[in-house]
């Protein structure tokens, strides 16, 4: 069977011509986990923001009712590795996805920069969305790919090692509706006691829509069993004046990152 057969097999939901891409841009390792991440929009597109946060009845009851009132499925989340922003944009076109234009990814160039040690403007990490086929049927922009070219001044192998192999930046994300200083304390407050999320900070992308966006980051608590660990409210404008009144608990946010990696501990401080 000829190799492009034997790599589209496995990667069903990328389009059957991407052989054509393999050897280009991206690595088969980012293809075959752009698809992971396809996959999860995918299913998180047709299951209840509660479900995803994996909260139960009993001490998950406001969690749910909060989350179900304010929240919906926004997007999955991937970090890949292209050789150039543009050859990775160029083969995401190719591939069918229609990404919108390149903004620069302020929230991930930051997070990046400090777990290891860089200056911001030499990681020159961009977001994209990618519109691809949801089980309704529609065609919708649910998968976010943050791009960490090659010919960036920060980047190094260890680098995309690292983050390959612990996905920091793969997240679910949700778009809170109505949002406001006091439907975010309530939601931090009730993702805390019903899901063991701790809020690790955000930030505003001012490249992002109209108004820039804002966006909230949660990493689990160690401790917790559950299985997705990282999770985004995805807020319209600029609410940077809510955010600032939220409590982060900085010395659990860094125990839960280094149960899940002891070395990112060091990058944390």
């Amino acid at each position: 069977m000829p190799a492009s057969r034997t790599f589209h097999d496995a990667n069903p939901m990328l389009p059957a011509d991407c052989h054509d891409i393999a050897g280009g841009a991206f690595s088969a390792n980012d293809l075959r986990r752009l698809e992971h991440a396809i996959r999860a929009a995918r299913q998180a597109s047709t299951t209840m923001p509660a479900e995803l946060l994996e909260l139960s009845t009993g001490r998950g009851d406001a969690a749910i009712a909060v989350t179900d009132a304010h929240c919906g499925f926004d997007h999955c989340a991937v970090l890949l590795f292209p050789r150039t922003l543009d050859a990775g944009l160029h083969d995401l076109e190719r591939l069918g996805f229609e990404p919108l234009p390149l903004v620069p990814s302020t929230v991930v160039r930051r997070r990046v920069s400090e777990r290891y040690g860089l200056e911001p403007d030499d990681c020159g990490i961009h977001l994209t969305r990618l519109r691809a086929d949801m089980p309704d049927g529609r065609r919708r922009t649910a998968v976010e790919v943050f791009l960490f070219p090659k010919d960036s001044n920060g980047y190094a192998p260890r680098i995309e090692d690292s983050e390959i192999a612990h996905e920091f930046e793969q997240h679910t994300a949700f778009k809170v509706t109505g949002p406001s200083a006091l439907v975010l304390a309530e939601l931090v407050a009730a993702w805390r006691r019903g899901a063991g999320l701790l809020w690790e900070g955000g930030g505003h992308n001012p490249h992002e829509g109209e108004q820039g966006s804002t966006v909230l980051y949660f990493v689990r608590d160690h401790a917790h069993p559950a299985r997705r660990r990282r999770f985004e409210l995805h807020c319209a404008g600029d609410l940077r004046a809510c955010t600032d009144r939220l409590d982060m608990e900085i010395d659990a946010v860094n125990r839960a990152y280094a149960a899940w990696r002891p070395a990112v501990a060091d990058h944390l401080g």
